[in-house]
């Protein structure tokens, strides 16, 4: 089954009157996901377990629609609670010697700083790569911070305070001439912009369901190349990661071989059930028409806002744009302003001290005359 613009919009018709302009944070769910939810807890009032095998069938599915998205195989996905949890399983289960260098940007999300910050107490150093002037992370600002100990390469797909979308396949091709690990935070571009983990040289990547894919929180995706997954050391683990998972009393550590062994124990099974039903709404709207549509918002907002004289600081070049804005107001605070948006039940956030607002694909006309209605009213209410 397709779904056309139109009952994609009607997915989240729930929402009322208020705007959702922060998907770069917490998005709403779609009915869509909020019924594969409550179908799962249904299931469970109804008949406890006696499911379970079905609830393990659909993890498949899972994997198979996230492989589709990411170019990868669905042997070397597995589904964990969070996106952080994802960049842990390699930076706790990577060998470190002293002096092993690790690249990531300065300016980077937390969760893809402090699990690679961990790794200096057992020899690991951090080298970080400055923003240029216009906030961009160009390629040859990493190459220029490779050596002969760079060991791994980090990075967020998608910038989360300015939306600078880096070149992956770029600095895919460096990592493999120089044999160093690339490892991709995609929580911000999942579901969005095309990604080839298999072609780009990606070793390893993770995303959670609750921003672009529009799913719920607690629930994530978490790829590895077979070679990679090898090299792990296995820090946590559990019954779900071994072949014989329900022969209990028979202790035999044979990991499974692809990337359940990274499951370990009971999934969030509710969770699943939302992040497989946010996977098929991309599947039956078309992950390159959620593309198109996000362009058209993000345009639709830019030129909005600018008219209304606000300094645009987003970045919007065809290789780098993203569904994130930024902007400043002049003489208004951006704190007090979202506050103001926020009450007229408008909802962006701030990041680096400017308004970020990441809009979605389903935003109506008419939500986007209420926009500048709201935007309006906040500017006068700022400004008194």
């Amino acid at each position: 089954m397709s779904l056309n613009l139109t009952e994609y919009q009607n997915l989240f018709s729930q929402l009322g009157d208020n705007i959702w302009l922060n998907h770069a944070g917490v998005s709403p769910v779609s009915s869509a996901v909020a019924e594969g939810m409550n179908a799962h807890i249904e299931d469970v009032l109804q008949n406890g377990a006696a499911r379970t095998p079905d609830w393990y069938r659909n993890l498949m599915k899972i994997r198979r629609l996230a492989g589709g998205l990411i170019g990868g195989s669905a042997r070397d996905i597995a589904i964990t609670p969070n996106t952080t949890y994802g960049i842990n399983l390699v930076a706790s289960g990577l060998d470190w010697s002293d002096g092993d260098e690790i690249i990531l940007a300065s300016k980077e999300y937390p969760a893809n700083v402090y699990p690679w910050w961990a790794q200096q107490d057992r020899g690991a150093k951090l080298v970080w790569v400055d923003e240029d002037p216009d906030h961009r992370l160009p390629v040859e600002s990493y190459e220029a911070k490779i050596t002969d100990r760079t060991k791994v390469l980090t990075v967020s797909h998608v910038q989360f305070a300015t939306g600078y979308r880096h070149d992956l396949k770029a600095l895919g091709e460096i990592c493999k001439q120089r044999d160093i690990l690339f490892f991709v935070d995609a929580i911000q571009s999942f579901s969005v912009f095309n990604i080839r983990v298999e072609e780009w040289g990606i070793d390893a990547l993770t995303t959670g369901s609750h921003k672009w894919l529009i799913g719920p929180t607690g629930v994530a995706l978490f790829y590895t190349t077979p070679d990679l997954r090898d090299r792990l050391r296995s820090s946590f683990v559990g019954a779900d990661s071994m072949v014989e998972s329900l022969d209990y009393l028979n202790y035999k550590f044979d990991l499974l071989p692809d990337a359940r062994r990274f499951e370990n124990a009971m999934i969030n099974f509710p969770g699943a059930a939302g992040l497989q039903s946010a996977l098929e709404v991309v599947d039956s709207f078309g992950r390159e028409q959620i593309e198109s549509e996000i362009r058209r918002s993000t345009d639709h907002l830019l030129s909005m806002l600018s008219d209304m004289g606000f300094e645009d600081h987003s970045l919007r070049a065809e290789s780098e744009w993203s569904g994130i804005l930024s902007f400043v107001y002049p003489e208004v605070e951006s704190d007090p302003l979202y506050e103001a948006l926020k009450s007229r039940g408008l909802y962006a956030s701030v990041r680096d001290n400017r308004l970020r607002v990441s809009p979605h694909a389903y935003h109506t006309e008419e939500s986007f005359e209420r926009i500048q209605n709201i935007f309006t009213e906040a500017l006068k209410e700022c400004r008194k």
